[in-house]
């Protein structure tokens, strides 16, 4: 997400707009917006662009053309029009959370046509008239507060989210660095004991054996409890092992047959979305047990360059009517987990019956599917 604060550079704002006189006049607007900053800077308690920054503005007068922009650069702010002669500009704000600021404006007064707009996304939305063409500079700034606040709110929120599980990951290294590899060094000595104790020292003997068994059971333990803590580790096929590490061990655990299927299996650098997607599998695995009565559980894992997929198959009963009006926690957890990193969920029964759960989500260029 672009966050404006962030920098010295001039605020570049992309206007999308097919009128070309008023885009004209919008250019004017903010023209005039820059000589006011150069000659006498931000005016005493009016609401200016942020720390009186100058505004670059660019132009482009379609949608084709604005994506054409974007591909190269992402703006501060885009400014675009609902009556677009190759379609709505809200069309902007289609495909996942915006990466800017987005005010929508419109030739057109009507509630549905602003309800829309903010449903969709955009910070802000303005009928267009003289009057509100020749203060867009200040509708901009008070467009690029807002979305500067919810970027702030959504970091924070982040930071909130991740404190537990670095918190997690830090105890997970702890136990298996740390009491994991004291264990099993006294489970080596514990053993070598045994060993010289004489045939005449039967009770020392199996005191001894008693002591290594017992150690050998701690660090067992302990490597579970850190295989619960770091799910996923960030080594050459992370997800892919963590996920057949989770297969079977429901299988020996349940009953249920639970299969891992890919073709490409995807090497995700980042720890924490691998461990998010790890344990939306794991829930839904475990509703399946729970709760599907199926004896069989598939997973499947697809990806390409741009896209990978999760999705969780049963065989089983399927949902009830009212899920989502009476989703658990489980569930509710699930969804905002995927919206951490830019998922999608889908929950539903299939047409041939059993339930499933699929998790969409974009890959990072740092992302590799082999």
């Amino acid at each position: 997400m672009v966050n404006f604060q962030h920098g010295t550079e001039a605020l570049r704002v992309l206007l999308v707009d097919s009128d070309p006189a008023r885009a004209r006049r919008v250019a004017e607007a903010f023209e005039r917006h820059n000589r006011h900053l150069s000659a006498h800077g931000a005016p005493p308690g009016g609401r200016c662009l942020p720390a009186g920054k100058p505004v670059h503005l660019s132009m482009a007068n379609s949608l084709r053309q604005a994506g054409e922009k974007l591909e190269t650069s992402i703006p501060h702010l885009i400014i675009a029009n609902r009556q677009l002669e190759d379609g709505d500009g809200i069309e902007l704000l289609t495909g996942g959370e915006p990466a800017c600021a987005v005010l929508l404006t419109s030739d057109k007064h009507g509630e549905e046509l602003a309800v829309e707009a903010i449903k969709a996304g955009a910070v802000d939305f303005a009928v267009l008239s003289d009057q509100t063409i020749e203060a867009l500079p200040e509708i901009a700034a008070a467009a690029l507060q807002e979305w500067n606040m919810l970027v702030e709110h959504r970091r924070l929120q982040m930071e909130v989210v991740e404190m537990p599980q670095r918190e997690q990951q830090r105890l997970g290294h702890e136990l298996h660095d740390g009491l994991g590899q004291q264990l099993t060094g006294l489970g080596l000595l514990a053993r070598s004991l045994f060993r010289r104790l004489s045939e005449n020292s039967q009770h020392e003997r199996e005191m001894a054996e008693q002591l290594a068994e017992g150690l050998d059971e701690a660090l067992a333990e302990v490597r579970s409890l850190s295989r619960g803590l770091i799910p996923v580790h960030t080594d050459a096929r992370g997800l892919v092992s963590a996920l057949e590490e989770l297969a079977l061990r429901i299988s020996e655990q349940s009953g249920i047959r639970v299969e891992l299927r890919h073709e490409n299996p995807i090497l995700i650098s980042d720890n924490e979305v691998a461990t998010h997607v790890y344990r939306i599998v794991q829930e839904a695995i475990n509703n399946s047990v729970k709760h599907a009565g199926a004896d069989s559980i598939v997973l499947l894992l697809e990806a390409d360059e741009h896209e990978a997929v999760i999705e969780v198959r049963d065989n089983g009963r399927g949902l009830p009517e009212d899920v989502h009006h009476k989703s658990g926690v489980g569930l509710r957890t699930m969804y905002h987990r995927c919206q951490l990193f830019g998922g999608s969920l889908d929950v539903y029964t299939h047409e041939e019956g059993g339930t499933r759960v699929r998790c969409c989500f974009p890959l990072k260029q740092d992302a590799k599917v082999s």
